[in-house]
């Protein structure tokens, strides 16, 4: 396995109360959808998917734990353990497509503004959750807002949303990821309308190439397979159904 390469922190952006963006001293040939794994000396070390891959590296990372928190006290300048790009990532495609992104979930999407084009589905929480709207409208892209408590677009869910556009739009493909909760009613509309799904997973990785086993998903390792599967490849696995702890046990989602 590589070792790390120490990059510089050329920016920091507050994109929400809960989300910032990292903008590394770090130039690669990656496509949308790979992901990274970001190294604190003394800290840990966790996979992040790009919001950015043309020029400087872009990660956007959500306040959500011990590393995170430790993340979020970095400032520009300061140095941070850089391996990648890893997976699997989306593969663009021509036509009018449909990107559905919840929470911290649009952030791989992001950068599929720049290879396909259509609508996206920015969902959360509430309205000061809500990111890169006017990165997409820039693109050309119709955007359509949804949040859980009605604060701003729809109130409701991103799944919802996508129905409601199923009943006057046709979409050569569905691109998603966020909550596997969401995801899965996703694929289940998609495949139930006969519309090719990709879908970003998000599972426990250790080592990101594949070697450690700790991101299973049925007979898939996420790292390396993934994290961007079809819907075709997902259809009877256990995604939806049961994720995993760092010890690999199994639980119901």
């Amino acid at each position: 396995m590589e070792a790390p390469e120490m990059v510089r922190i050329l920016g920091v952006a507050s994109e929400t109360p809960s989300h910032k963006t990292f903008i590394l001293e770090k130039k690669i040939r990656a496509v949308p959808g790979q992901f990274c794994m970001l190294w604190i000396p003394g800290v840990d070390e966790k996979p992040f998917s790009f919001s950015g891959v043309k020029g400087n590296v872009k990660v956007t990372v959500k306040k959500i734990g011990g590393f995170t928190e430790e993340l979020f006290k970095l400032r520009k300048g300061d140095l941070v353990g850089f391996r990648g790009p890893y997976g699997k990532g989306f593969a663009p495609v021509k036509g009018r497509v449909c990107l559905v992104g919840g929470g911290c979930g649009i952030a791989p999407l992001l950068p599929l503004k720049d290879y396909v084009k259509g609508d996206v589905i920015i969902a959360a929480k509430n309205k000061s959750e809500l990111m890169f709207s006017g990165e997409f409208k820039k693109k050309g892209f119709s955007v359509h807002l949804v949040t859980d408590d009605g604060s701003a677009g729809m109130n409701g869910f991103a799944h919802e949303k996508l129905a409601e556009l199923l009943k006057t739009e046709k979409f050569t493909m569905v691109y998603t990821c966020g909550p596997e909760i969401m995801m899965k009613k996703v694929l289940d509309l998609c495949l139930k309308k006969k519309i090719p799904c990709q879908l970003s997973l998000e599972r426990y990785m250790k080592c990101g190439i594949g070697v450690c086993g700790s991101c299973m998903l049925s007979e898939y390792r996420v790292c390396k397979e993934g994290p961007v599967f079809t819907g075709k490849q997902l259809s009877g696995t256990e995604f939806g159904v049961k994720t995993r702890n760092a010890c690999g046990s199994g639980k119901r989602i």
